[in-house]
């Protein structure tokens, strides 16, 4: 059987690790975590987890977003963005459902559209 989009959504198929420092174009079908740096674009059609440690300087796309670490670019997260505690995001962010936990920092905009209307 085929997996449907809620598994692959939360499935993670790879890993930019501690230590690690990525520089261009990152696209994947499946999930990603981020606990290094990346400089760049990122288009993950799943789930996009930053962890505390994690830096991102570019722009994301991604189904959902799990952020604990520090993103500086403009987010676009298709279901969900959720930014967790100590997490850091200077950029625009585009959602359909939003969860800020005490503690974090965003500067920018947000744009949220209900379920079913297409970003114009």
């Amino acid at each position: 059987m085929g997996r449907d989009d809620s598994s692959r959504a939360s499935s993670m198929n790879s890993i930019v690790g501690s230590g690690s420092v990525f520089n261009g174009t990152l696209r994947m079908d499946g999930g990603l975590r981020v606990d290094g740096t990346v400089e760049g674009q990122i288009d993950v059609s799943g789930t996009l987890t930053v962890g505390h440690d994690g830096l991102i300087r570019g722009d994301v796309s991604a189904t959902q977003a799990i952020i604990g670490g520090t993103i500086i670019g403009t987010v676009r997260a298709d279901r969900q963005l959720e930014l967790q505690h100590g997490s850091r995001v200077e950029g625009d962010i585009f959602t359909r459902s939003l969860i800020i936990e005490d503690g974090v920092f965003f500067e920018g905009n947000c744009r949220m559209r209900p379920e079913g209307e297409h970003e114009s």
